[in-house]
């Protein structure tokens, strides 16, 4: 009975001890689990993790926003120069744009003039091709078009003697004049098969019909950004590019089209889909959002691009609770989202007289890459809380029992009487 009366006595000064101090323990790991769920630490992290996403995009399309204005439609610039040079080659053969158009040979010579000037313009600009077409006045028919068109397999280097050009259209003339060689799918002329028949001559056929319907609107507002097509409109050519052009007018009669072309592999060193991923499990494309709110594939480079194209030809996104992210719809990878970040490429004004005139950067990723790290850190610090929650319990028992000792000593001491006490 007595023992039973002396282990109750050292349980409850045990418990004096350990009770408030595993309750304080308990209340720091409450208040640090509160914290992170009250501040939505796990929803910040993510959050962050799109942000910086976000970020990377934001950069890309601005640096080719500025390249595609800023450098390569500067070509606009270019047309009071050629408009100047028409009217003095008219005036000193006293011939008006009819006259000019009947005579084939006339056309020649014009282009012969205007041949080194855009020499000029595609050495200055960045692009990977300069061309100019001759129009006429019936666009809907299937005809060939007098001009020419010339090719820079090195952009970023000016040659002195053109080593690096090649001809695609253009008369022979040209090329044994200036030593420009011609490319293997060369022609002397421009076949086109008439507006609306094949997509593949928008990039002429916009800008003339443009420049016809609208002929006192600034050329600024004009301008033709093309999706990527092939100039010789067969399976065969493998060469794929999108075009900037704009219709060049002389007393409100569209005489010509001027253009660069910029190749599309030129494009893929603005998709660097390493810094968003570093395995490369991601991917940047270039696309055009249509009125019904999809978006339909331009271009692009990476593993995430060739997934969400080859899924259909057009796609869709759908919102999520992030605000810089989106998601695509119905299509996954490995059981996981593809989100997206979207950015919108100011290419044209308010208003322009043309369709499809929404081009957008869009950044790939997957919900793992994305989320994961910030979800594993997350549940570390849940699992660090606890581990160190279950460590100091033990530690404060370890140490209550050992402070507790000499008094359990004295205990027994007083409960043994004066013999105990001496």
């Amino acid at each position: 009975m007595e023992d039973k009366r002396q282990k109750r006595k050292k349980l409850t000064i045990f418990r004096m001890f350990l009770v408030p101090l595993i309750m304080i323990m308990l209340m720091q790991s409450m208040i640090i689990i509160g914290t992170l769920v009250v501040r939505k630490i796990g929803g910040m992290l993510q959050e962050y993790s799109s942000s910086m996403m976000s970020r990377l995009v934001e950069n890309r399309k601005v640096i080719l926003q500025n390249d595609m204005i800023q450098r390569w439609a500067s070509v606009r610039l270019e047309e009071d120069l050629i408009n100047q040079k028409l009217k003095e080659f008219l005036e000193s053969r006293e011939v008006g744009l009819e006259e000019f158009f009947a005579l084939e040979e006339m056309q020649s010579e014009f282009l012969e003039q205007l041949f080194p000037e855009c020499l000029d313009i595609l050495q200055n600009n960045s692009t990977t091709g300069v061309f100019f077409i001759l129009t006429g006045k019936d666009m809907y028919s299937e005809k060939d078009h007098a001009g020419f068109f010339i090719r820079d397999s090195d952009p970023n280097t000016n040659s002195v003697n053109y080593t690096d050009l090649l001809l695609e259209r253009g008369s022979k003339y040209l090329s044994r004049k200036w030593n420009i060689p011609l490319d293997t799918n060369w022609t002397t002329s421009f076949h086109m098969d008439g507006q609306g028949q094949n997509d593949s001559d928008n990039y002429f056929y916009e800008p003339w019909r443009a420049g016809e319907e609208y002929g006192d609107a600034d050329t600024e507002d004009l301008g033709y950004w093309s999706p990527p097509f092939f100039l010789g409109k067969r399976a065969s050519d493998s060469y794929e590019m999108i075009t900037y052009s704009l219709p060049l007018r002389y007393e409100g009669q569209v005489y010509g089209v001027l253009g660069v072309e910029i190749s599309v592999r030129e494009l893929y060193d603005y998709f660097p889909v390493a810094e968003l991923n570093e395995s490369q499990q991601s991917g940047y494309m270039l696309a055009v959002r249509e009125e019904d709110g999809r978006y339909m594939p331009l271009t692009g480079k990476g593993i995430l691009y060739d997934l969400v194209r080859s899924a259909d030809n057009r796609f869709a996104l759908e919102e999520t609770n992030y605000r810089s992210l989106s998601r695509v719809r119905d299509v996954r990878t490995g059981g996981q989202g593809i989100y997206a970040v979207v950015c919108p490429l100011r290419l044209y004004g308010s208003h322009v007289p043309y369709e499809n005139t929404e081009w957008v950067l869009l950044g790939l990723d997957t919900e793992d890459d994305l989320f994961g790290m910030s979800r594993r850190l997350y549940v570390w610090m849940l699992f660090a809380v606890f581990v160190g929650l279950l460590f100091g319990v033990l530690g404060i028992y370890i140490l209550v029992k050992h402070l507790t000792g000499p008094i359990r000593k004295l205990m027994r001491c007083i409960s043994k009487g004066q013999s105990g006490l001496r």
